[in-house]
């Protein structure tokens, strides 16, 4: 047995998992938590990381590097994502990093990103799920891979994720029926890859993992008894809109003390939420399931499988 640990440096936050390997290429997590970050504020339409995020991003790693050291991890691979590939003084925050913790992160592309939250997201899934489209909502991109069971069709990261959008745009709070359709007009310009290839394969089953979705599903489970299957929790589209007619309606001290609310997502849910309802009406779902596996799970499985 071999005791890993991932850090996927996100734009919003900073994920850490360990996991017991067995020699089957399988895995345990043992441990899972994620930090805010916020590398994107402030700086990720200017392609910048401002002095203030790099300083959240140094905290969060060491605060993860601690807990590593506790766990007794034989390995850690970091990577990082959308705010660090697009920023141009990355080196900055890269070589502090070597300097303080001794790591290398890995930038990876949008491709990779968007293969690996495949990787992940498979290990959850039964076997014979048919067609089925994944959908990962960051704070600088946003990944769809169109799939058959364990075939990849499709995939692309998009450069719309919830901080972009928010930087983007203003957004009262509430927010005003009038910015919802600015919002869903700005996603629609940006996703016309995902429409034409969704038109020829006709997916119907949309698979939401980690990240607002698990915010989504932990407001439903406060309400419903937890049905997993293998990993995965069917999430009635019917519970899916009502959550969401709440958090539009919502204002901030509102949706703070909503059970099952994560408070590092008060800011952010509601555009996740637009922009997960505007994919349901644009695309012909007919079944949301949820995962809370993907990126730093892939990762795992192909630090594993390297190892193996």
């Amino acid at each position: 047995m071999s005791r890993y640990a991932v850090i996927d440096l996100g734009t919003n936050t900073c994920n850490l998992l360990i996991a017991n390997s067995f020699p089957d290429g399988s895995f345990i997590t043992i441990y899972d938590r994620k930090l805010p970050v916020k590398l994107g504020r402030g700086g990720i339409h200017k392609d910048l990381l401002l002095p203030e995020a790099i300083e959240r991003g140094i905290a969060a790693l060491k605060s993860h590097s601690e807990t590593i050291r506790e766990y007794n991890v034989s390995k850690v691979k970091v990577v990082g994502t959308s705010a660090l590939r697009g920023a141009a003084n990355r080196d900055e925050f890269l070589e502090k990093i070597k300097r303080l913790l001794g790591w290398e992160i890995e930038i990876i592309d949008g491709e990779l990103e968007a293969e690996l939250i495949f990787r992940g997201v498979r290990l959850s899934l039964p076997d014979g799920i048919g067609k089925y489209l994944i959908l990962d909502i960051g704070g600088g991109s946003i990944e769809f891979i169109l799939a058959d069971d364990n075939d990849i069709i499709w995939k692309k990261s998009f450069n719309v994720g919830i901080a972009r959008a928010l930087e983007t745009m203003q957004m009262s709070d509430p927010v005003k029926p009038s910015e919802i359709m600015a919002f869903e007009q700005w996603f629609d310009e940006h996703l016309q890859e995902l429409w034409s290839t969704c038109e020829q394969f006709q997916p119907q089953t949309l698979v939401g993992c980690s990240g607002a979705f698990d915010t989504f599903m932990d407001i439903y489970e406060k309400a419903t008894p937890d049905q997993k299957i293998r990993g995965v929790s069917e999430f009635p589209l019917e519970a899916y809109w009502q959550i969401h007619d709440c958090l539009i309606s919502s204002d901030h001290e509102t949706r703070s003390k909503m059970e099952g609310m994560d408070k590092m997502r008060v800011e952010m849910i509601v555009i996740a939420s637009v922009f997960t309802n505007f994919i349901l009406k644009r695309l012909p779902i007919q079944k949301l399931l949820h995962t809370h596996n993907s990126l730093k799970e892939g990762v795992l499985d192909r630090l594993i499988s390297k190892g193996l």
